[in-house]
């Protein structure tokens, strides 16, 4: 079993073993097989075909769902309610729309769950992906993890604005200039 990180908003990050196998998307000619038992990423299209089946384990924080780079998280905007995990993959490290998805997730949609970073994920993108909103980092294989949990600490004052309501440093700036 694969270890990951997991960083709870304004909490410690650590690492812990991961539980989820992620379930390849499956094609029209050949749809994919969600195993019974165990905890299992699907990819959106699976669930968004199988919800009705898949929502029980879904709500037991058995099974979430995943979205590629090409997907609309907005899809997932009336079952934020029943899923405990969602997860983006980064096939290259290029890829951002993951961070979008995640903001969009927690600001308009109000998702208090778990958002996991996979695929092609660095250390270097730690710090502004849980800015973002995601509490779940499983990082590029070959990359050392214990190196990784060192990347939340690499900024102590945020320069941007984002999901997790920090105050960006131009911010702190001119309240004290007014004071």
């Amino acid at each position: 079993m694969a270890n990951i990180i997991v960083k709870p908003l304004n909490g410690e990050a650590e690492i812990v073993a991961d539980e989820f196998v992620v379930i390849e998307q499956g094609t029209d000619e050949a749809p994919v097989a969600v195993p019974a038992d165990g905890k299992v990423l699907v990819h959106l299209s699976v669930w968004e075909a199988n919800k009705a089946e898949l929502s029980a384990r879904a709500q037991a924080g058995e099974l979430g769902v995943y979205l590629n780079p090409d997907d609309n998280p907005e899809q997932l905007q009336g079952d934020v309610n029943v899923l405990k995990l969602i997860a983006f993959n980064f096939p290259v490290f290029k890829y951002g729309q993951g961070y979008s998805g995640a903001v969009l997730l927690r600001t308009r949609y109000s998702f208090t769950g778990e958002i996991r970073a996979f695929g092609d994920v660095w250390r270097d993108q730690f710090f502004y992906l849980a800015r973002c909103g995601f509490t779940q980092f499983d990082i590029k294989e070959g990359k050392s993890l214990e190196d990784a949990l060192n990347a939340f600490a690499d900024f102590t004052i945020p320069y941007q604005t984002s999901a997790d309501g920090s105050l960006p440093v131009f911010n702190r700036r001119a309240a004290a200039a007014g004071a």
